[in-house]
């Protein structure tokens, strides 16, 4: 602004100067200019006050551009770190969800094996009791153990080889001795 006013002055004071030399009909004139001169002096004031005006708004706006980018920036680093949160947390959950997932497939799996064993076991169950018993080896009896078999069958009160026949009082001898021999003809045959 004042650039301004500096070259109005140079382009308007030699104007000035040759006015000077005609007093009457130039005085109106040097007049005039001088009115301009104030004008334009007091509207270059005014536009370096406006200038003012603006570079301080522009510097206010420029400060509140900066702020507010900063803020901004910083809203973007909360965000950011907010986003890693979540995707940690996400990560874990799939973690969690993976192993339970493989969980219930293994228990699953367990579940099924255990059940099948025990099916396996309860069929080989009886083969093992058969096989067990088809393993022992059965030694043949001694006279002596069938002798005392064979009393001790005669003599209870209730035999399982001989079975008594109902007491008969007449003839009580004739049927003791003749169900005594063929109990000794069996015994005969056993030992042979």
């Amino acid at each position: 602004m004042e650039k301004l006013t500096k070259k109005l002055l140079i382009l308007v004071g030699p104007l000035m100067l040759m006015t000077g030399c005609q007093e009457h009909s130039d005085q109106r004139l040097t007049q005039m200019a001088l009115q301009q001169t104030k004008i334009q002096a007091e509207q270059s004031r005014q536009m370096l006050e406006l200038q003012q005006e603006v570079a301080t708004g522009a510097r206010q706006l420029v400060s509140a551009d900066a702020q507010s980018r900063q803020e901004i920036v910083a809203m973007q680093h909360d965000l950011q770190i907010e986003r890693a949160n979540m995707a940690q947390r996400w990560d874990q959950l799939e973690q969690e969800r993976k192993s339970m997932a493989s969980q219930r497939y293994y228990d699953s799996v367990i579940a099924e094996v255990i059940s099948n064993l025990g099916i396996i076991l309860i069929c080989l169950l009886p083969l093992i009791v058969c096989w067990q018993l088809l393993r022992q080896t059965v030694e043949p009896a001694t006279e002596n153990e069938v002798a005392e078999l064979l009393l001790d069958d005669l003599v209870s009160s209730k035999p399982l080889l001989f079975p008594q026949k109902p007491f008969m009082p007449e003839n009580s001898e004739h049927q003791e001795l003749a169900s005594d021999a063929p109990a000794q003809n069996r015994l005969g045959t056993m030992n042979s």
